[in-house]
């Protein structure tokens, strides 16, 4: 029987999977976005934007993050599903 793991662990040993893996860690951005075009933080991709539109080149080839995020239109659904989550 394994002892269960606090959200905390979890996310940790995430991180450190792909930090022993050559992925940099990085630190979750902030829940209110420098991104004038959205509210807040809803996907662990959002930090990237600009990364993905060319207007700020990649510091690091692979990274890691645990991305803290705000559901909106499904929160009912977090806990609930395996799809559901509001760390990314």
């Amino acid at each position: 029987m394994s002892i269960p793991l606090s959200g905390a662990q979890i996310r940790q040993t995430f991180l450190e999977f792909y930090a022993t893996r050559g992925h940099q860690v990085l630190p979750s951005a902030s829940l209110v976005p420098d991104d004038p075009t959205v509210l807040l933080t809803i996907a662990g991709m959002l930090p990237f934007k600009p990364i993905f539109l060319g207007q700020h080149p990649a510091e690091f080839s692979r990274v890691t993050t645990a991305q803290k995020c705000i559901r909106t239109n499904d929160i009912e659904n977090v806990g609930r599903t395996a799809r559901h989550h509001t760390v990314f």
